[in-house]
């Protein structure tokens, strides 16, 4: 895999776009999994989930809060990963206090956001990849799905995430944005974390 490639990955599987990834599978596979979401309030949450967060880090990029958009340092991470759990837990309040989403996407979006809080937290003492937590959350919602809902389609999404998650964590070596034990803390974050309170909740 070469940088171009590798990069190329990274944009794709941006962990900013992993809610609004996850939902649109659902709407797509499994719509009544997400009612009474439709395809029109799939806009709101990918502008709650990952405009408004780009927005900010682009705000603390042009006022030299961080060097770069890559956030390569671990000390400049920690604002950033603050602002985005903040504007997560908002989206996670106005869906299920306000739309009042059904009882799965709730969780969804719950542990999402704690998923996002607890890499803030470990950010202050250690470098993890949250692309590798991103990617390999995704996973852990849609084994939980295949495994509680046998007959649905979940099984042909996580197929893809699971090649997709071997993928992302190559290209973040590749591009050396991260140790293999960066990617590995990142990996076990998301799986466990998004798998565990899924499949306990619902």
């Amino acid at each position: 895999m070469n940088y171009r490639t590798s990069t190329f990955i990274s944009y794709i599987f941006h962990p900013l776009l992993m809610p609004s990834m996850a939902f649109l599978i659902l709407y797509w596979l499994m719509p009544e999994l997400i009612k009474p979401l439709t395809l029109v309030t799939l806009p709101f949450l990918f502008i709650t989930t990952f405009i408004i967060p780009l927005l900010s880090i682009s705000m603390l990029k042009f006022s030299g809060s961080i060097s770069s958009f890559k956030l390569e340092n671990r000390e400049e991470r920690v604002m950033p990963f603050l602002f985005v759990s903040i504007f997560y837990g908002l989206t996670t309040y106005l869906f299920v206090f306000k739309i009042q989403v059904n009882e799965v996407i709730g969780i969804l979006l719950a542990t999402t956001t704690v998923l996002i809080a607890v890499l803030t937290a470990v950010t202050f003492w250690f470098k993890i990849s949250i692309h590798a937590a991103g990617i390999s959350g995704m996973v852990g919602f849609f084994l939980v799905f295949g495994l509680r809902y046998p007959d649905s389609l979940a099984l042909y999404p996580l197929l893809i995430l699971l090649v997709s998650s071997g993928l992302v964590m190559s290209a973040r070596l590749q591009l050396n944005a991260h140790t293999p034990k960066e990617i590995l803390a990142g990996m076990v974050a998301g799986l466990g974390i998004c798998f565990g309170s899924l499949y306990w909740f619902i």
